[in-house]
């Protein structure tokens, strides 16, 4: 197949990340995949480290006119970039898929639900994406559900290590949050104030947006020394490495990268109960899901798992299993392989 990933977007977030490794993937199992996305995007430089055909957009591109072979699939990772016009060009001659990553407001979905006639299939991140767009009024049959994929490799080492780590203290629990506001940022510092309370001896780290408030708000919580601050890392499957739980704080709608990164490194996780974010958790068995907003909820959860180490080694093992059977790059890969020969059979 010829295939042709799209991104207009030159932010380095889960969109990027899965239209990089699917076209990677599918390079590598012999077919022909090209991206575009923006020249002075992180994701261009990405593909070129991979060897992977990448081209910026054009003024014709974005009128439907593209060099080289005829695509005979069209993936849209970035919604944003479509218009009706472009589509009905392009569904002339080639299959048309777009992913909605994230979950979309009421003008994002109408605007989708009038690209239905050109689109071959919707691809869902989750079902709380799918049920959105049908409520939408888009036909579900046009709907599918393709978890996000993770580069599993990278984080296989975090596992392994795992049944070392359950023997070291003090427990580290961490969270990751790249929240302006730092509303996430000081949530999670209150939760490990009340946790502190219990468990004195335990540790923590905020890595995520730099802001030197953040030292701030834990100093006038009084566990500064209890926490440490890294900032934005690139090292993120080291830092998963050093973990006893992952926290996740946020108590809006969404998915979130880091959530699954710390489930493909074996590390137990704490969430709180929202859409999308919650989606892929079963209460008890791959993560502890909780009522969001409420600092005494997350504590129980943290230190239930920090007292009950053979729950807490169940779920670490569980949240792993789960993300490499069913989100990682070949499994997901796979997937959107079987839905695009799929759509080339039918006329």
């Amino acid at each position: 197949m010829n295939i042709l990933n799209i991104v207009n977007s030159s932010d380095w977030d889960i969109a990027a990340y899965q239209a990089l490794h699917m076209a990677v993937q599918f390079k590598k199992t012999g077919h022909s995949a090209v991206l575009m996305c923006p020249r002075d995007s992180r994701l261009y430089a990405e593909a070129q480290k991979y060897n992977l055909p990448v081209r910026p957009p054009t003024f014709l591109s974005k009128l439907g006119f593209f060099r080289g072979a005829r695509y005979e699939i069209v993936h849209f990772y970035d919604p944003a970039s479509a218009n009706a016009l472009l589509l009905k060009k392009l569904s002339a001659v080639s299959r048309v898929f777009i992913s909605q990553i994230r979950l979309g407001g009421a003008k994002t979905l109408l605007r989708l639900k009038g690209f239905e006639p050109y689109v071959t299939r919707f691809i869902a991140s989750c079902p709380s994406v799918q049920e959105d767009l049908c409520a939408a009024g888009i036909a579900p049959a046009a709907t599918f559900v393709v978890p996000p994929a993770i580069n599993i490799g990278r984080w296989e080492s975090a596992m392994l290590i795992r049944p070392a780590m359950f023997q070291k203290r003090p427990f580290k629990v961490g969270t990751i949050s790249m929240d302006r506001t730092l509303k996430d940022q000081e949530f999670f510092l209150t939760t490990a104030k009340e946790v502190l309370k219990v468990l004195p001896d335990t540790h923590f780290m905020v890595v995520g947006f730099r802001a030197e408030r953040i030292r701030k708000i834990a100093r006038g919580l009084g566990i500064s020394h209890k926490v440490d601050v890294l900032w934005e890392r690139n090292d993120i499957p080291e830092v998963m490495a050093m973990l006893h739980l992952f926290v996740k704080t946020i108590d809006r709608p969404g998915l979130s990268m880091s959530l699954i990164e710390a489930q493909a490194s074996g590390v137990a996780c704490v969430i709180p109960r929202v859409r999308g974010l919650s989606d892929f958790t079963i209460h008890e068995r791959n993560g502890l899901l909780v009522e969001p907003g409420n600092a005494a909820s997350f504590a129980e959860a943290i230190i239930h798992l920090i007292k009950n180490q053979t729950v807490c080694r169940t779920i670490s093992r569980m949240a792993y299993d789960q993300v490499n059977f069913n989100m990682s790059v070949p499994v997901v890969n796979n997937l959107l392989t079987r839905l695009y020969e799929d759509a080339l059979e039918t006329k």
